[in-house]
C-alpha cells in the first residue's frame, strides 16, 4: 500500500491572515474607545475576548504545524510569525487591563497618539500578511514592512515627549509611575509590530 507523504491542503496563510485581521479589530476598537473617553469593564472585556480569539488561532496554527509534513514556507517561520502576532495582541490586552486597573484617563493626548500609531501598524501588518503568499507582490509586502518601521520610529519620538511632559507636569509620583509604564508598554507594542515585520522580511529573502 502506497503512503502519500503530501499533506492535505492546509491554509497556513489564511490562518495567519485571520490572526492579523483580529489584531486590526482589536486596535481599531481600542482607538474607538479613546474617542468615547471611557475604558469601562465591558470595553476591556471585549479586547480581552479578541485576545482570546487570537490565542485560539495561534494554538490552531501550532497544532496544524505538528500535524503537517510539508509546509508552504519553513515551519519555524510560520511558528515565529504566529507567535509574534499573538504577542502584539497580548500587549494590547495588557494595556487595556492596566489602564482599567490604574483608573487612568484614556483620553490622554500621548496615549491617543500611541494607539493611533499602533492601529496604523496593525493595518500595515495585516496588509503585509495578506499578500506575503504571492511572490509577485513581494515589493508591496516590503513597503508595508517599511511603513511599520517608520511608525515604530514615530513611536520612539512620542515616548520621549510623553515621558518628558509627564515629569514636567505631573506632581503625583504614583501617577508618574503608572503613566510611564503605560507609555513604555505602548512603545513596546510598536516594537513588537516591527519584530513581526522583520520576520516577514526574512521570509521574503528566503523565498525571493
Amino acid at each position: 500500500m502506497a503512503i502519500n507523504f503530501l499533506p492535505k491542503e492546509v491554509k497556513f496563510f489564511d490562518y495567519l491572515n485571520l490572526q492579523a485581521e483580529n489584531l486590526v479589530k482589536a486596535s481599531g476598537y481600542f482607538k474607538s474607545i479613546l474617542k468615547n473617553g471611557v475604558l469601562d469593564e465591558d470595553s476591556a472585556r471585549k479586547i480581552h475576548d479578541l485576545e482570546h480569539e487570537g490565542d485560539t488561532l495561534s494554538h490552531e496554527i501550532t497544532d496544524m504545524l505538528n500535524r503537517t509534513f510539508i509546509t508552504p514556507i519553513d515551519r519555524e517561520d510560520i511558528y515565529a510569525l504566529a507567535n509574534q502576532i499573538d504577542d502584539v495582541m497580548d500587549m494590547l490586552n495588557a494595556m487595556a487591563g492596566r489602564m482599567r486597573l490604574y483608573k487612568l484617563d484614556p483620553a490622554d493626548e500621548y496615549f491617543a497618539q500611541f494607539i493611533d500609531l499602533i492601529d496604523q501598524s496593525s493595518v500595515a501588518l495585516s496588509n503585509a500578511v495578506k499578500h506575503m503568499h504571492d511572490t509577485k507582490r513581494a515589493r508591496r509586502v516590503l513597503d508595508h514592512c517599511i511603513e511599520i518601521n517608520r511608525l515604530e520610529n514615530l513611536g520612539d519620538a512620542v515616548r520621549e515627549k510623553a515621558i518628558s511632559n509627564l515629569f514636567e507636569t505631573e506632581k503625583d509620583p504614583i501617577m508618574v509611575i503608572k503613566w510611564k509604564e503605560i507609555y513604555e508598554v505602548a512603545e513596546g507594542t510598536l516594537d513588537k509590530c516591527e519584530h513581526v515585520a522583520k520576520v516577514i522580511e526574512s521570509i521574503l529573502v528566503k523565498h525571493g
